[in-house]
């Protein structure tokens, strides 16, 4: 009988599985970004590139080709550190933090130009190239206010206490970190997460490669026109050396038409001019190639590094949702046990009363015929 309640309870068993099963669900322990974050993260890189692309044109139109040599070599350095470093600021891992960043560099630079060390830095055209600026960290301060909400002035109040106590000091833009100055001001009470999912982590690391592929090529160039410029190779320099090589070649044409034995000579000359030019030349291709070099293994580095770090966090959520998944079937095996053993029990209960009731049936019948029996006798004794 036991055996035929087991068989019997099998069906019922089977039934509170499948209908358990659709109350589990195997959630991944990864965070997503909240949407204030994503919102940031897209603005934030939006921005920077409208600012990248406005100090660019900025520089370039107020300070031409024929300028004094000194300013333009301030005017390229301050075109490089500036576009440079939007695009660390811009490419954080934490939205937030790279909005702070973003914001604070934006409002570093116009303080740079306005009052700082930077003021006389582009001579004449510093008007022209201070007013854009102003105007991006007007910008930059709107975006934050649009962004952090009710957080902006807890925001503005470390930013402005970044940018009072880390001015820049030249064209090359250097600073210190924010982040590192954001978790000193704040002992780590209200961290900067930087966590999402697989799928916004990926497409973090996607947009990043996009940024640093559209403007490593223009910053590459400009650090080689830098690095030509500090050589000594200017505009005026290669005018001057194309001027002496038509001089020696007129002369060593007259020359040739009155003294064919000078033009040996004249020859060796314009020789050793061409050859030293030559030498210029190639020791300024040579530290191209060498810059050109170093930007290709820094962005290879970074892609990497960012490859990397996707695939520990995928690895690490995807060991978190397997032990979550071992988990939940060990408690879906324990709680079907648990039901399996009360409905034994139950079983068993409803078996043990039947069979008292069908024992005792018969005795209690027999007990009441008995009685009335003798109630009977007893009647016709007294009649």
């Amino acid at each position: 009988m036991l055996g035929a309640a087991l068989l019997r309870s099998v069906p019922l068993l089977a039934g509170l599985a499948l209908t358990g099963c659709s109350l589990l669900s195997i959630k991944s322990p990864e965070i997503p970004l909240t949407p204030r974050e994503q919102e940031a993260r897209l603005l934030t890189r939006d921005y920077a590139a409208h600012f990248a692309s406005t100090i660019t044109h900025l520089i370039d139109d107020a300070v031409p080709g024929d300028a004094d040599p000194a300013i333009r070599s301030q005017a390229l350095r301050l075109k490089l550190g500036a576009v440079t470093e939007i695009t660390r600021a811009s490419t954080g891992l934490s939205p937030i933090g790279s909005l702070l960043d973003t914001w604070a560099f934006a409002q570093q630079l116009s303080d740079f130009l306005l009052t700082g060390a930077g003021a006389d830095l582009l001579g004449s055209a510093q008007a022209q190239v201070r007013l854009g600026v102003t105007r991006l960290a007007d910008e930059a301060d709107t975006l934050a206010q649009k962004v952090s909400g009710s957080d902006y002035s807890r925001y503005h109040s470390f930013v402005l206490g970044y940018t009072q106590h880390n001015p820049i000091e030249s064209a090359d833009c250097a600073r210190p970190s924010v982040l590192s100055e954001w978790i000193v001001a704040q002992s780590d009470t209200r961290p900067l997460r930087a966590v999402g999912t697989v799928a916004q982590a990926l497409g973090d690391v996607s947009d990043r490669v996009r940024i640093y592929s559209e403007r490593v090529p223009s910053m590459s160039l400009w650090e080689a026109e830098l690095a030509l410029d500090r050589a000594g190779f200017t505009d005026a320099s290669y005018r001057s050396a194309l001027r002496n090589m038509d001089a020696q070649l007129e002369r060593i044409s007259k020359l040739a038409d009155t003294s064919p034995e000078l033009v040996h000579e004249a020859i060796a000359e314009f020789h050793d001019s061409l050859h030293s030019s030559t030498d210029r030349l190639d020791a300024s291709w040579r530290q191209t190639l060498r810059t050109l070099r170093v930007e290709r293994e820094a962005l290879a580095a970074n892609v990497a590094a960012e490859r990397e770090s996707v695939v520990a966090a995928f690895d690490a959520q995807r060991a978190q949702v397997s032990t979550d998944a071992a988990q939940i079937a060990a408690r879906a095996v324990d709680t079907s046990w648990r039901e399996l053993h009360k409905l034994v029990r139950e079983a068993l209960l409803l078996m043990i009363l039947l069979t008292l009731v069908m024992l005792g049936l018969p005795f209690g019948a027999g007990y009441v015929v008995g009685r009335r029996r003798g109630r009977s006798a007893g009647t016709v004794d007294r009649l």
